[in-house]
């Protein structure tokens, strides 16, 4: 009996058996893989490219400020608020450019190792999925100024991941 218990596990003198993966865990592995794997491509043309020129950022504000007085009129002052705080934030990340954009590949390239690892089947992944949704949250934090990020998008940004980790953490009794 204790000898077809410690068996079990293993087909084929010694093989490791491992069930099929379930289909849960391999929708969410397909969503990482797409958002992160979409992100990345995208990424690193936008490194090569540089940041943005001067005429490009004062489009973008121009934009922006067209948007802030629209608010204002309507008498929506906090989401006037915000998009100041978010024109803010954008300019600070477009000073630190390079900086801001190889954190944020190489954060992505750790959220696809985590879902590629949990397809795998690994444990581990879960943990780094864990860490990369934390650091991705938070990683604007490195070059922006926390007064100039709207609340909002931290929430947001939250929100998903803690999502995500809920429903990869139902796929834990797979994983080894």
């Amino acid at each position: 009996m204790e000898e077809h218990e410690l068996n079990k596990n293993f087909i084929d003198e010694g093989t490791p058996f491992q069930p099929k993966r379930p289909q849960f865990l391999t929708v969410l592995c397909i969503l990482t893989f797409i958002s992160t794997g979409m992100d990345i491509l995208s990424g690193f043309p936008k490194l090569f490219g540089g940041p943005m020129s001067a005429e490009q950022m004062e489009d973008q504000k121009l934009e922006l400020a067209k948007s802030i007085d629209q608010l204002r009129e309507l008498n929506m002052e906090s989401m006037a608020v915000m998009i100041e705080k978010l024109e803010r934030m954008l300019d600070g990340l477009n000073a630190q450019f390079y900086a801001s954009t190889s954190v944020a590949l190489v954060v992505l390239m750790a959220g696809l190792s985590a879902a590629i690892l949990m397809w795998m089947g690994r444990k581990i992944g879960f943990h780094v999925y864990i860490a990369y949704s934390l650091i991705s949250a938070m990683q604007v934090y490195l070059f922006v100024t926390p007064s100039d990020i709207p609340s909002i998008v931290v929430i947001l940004n939250l929100l998903v991941s803690g999502l995500f980790i809920f429903m990869y953490s139902r796929n834990l009794k797979w994983l080894h």
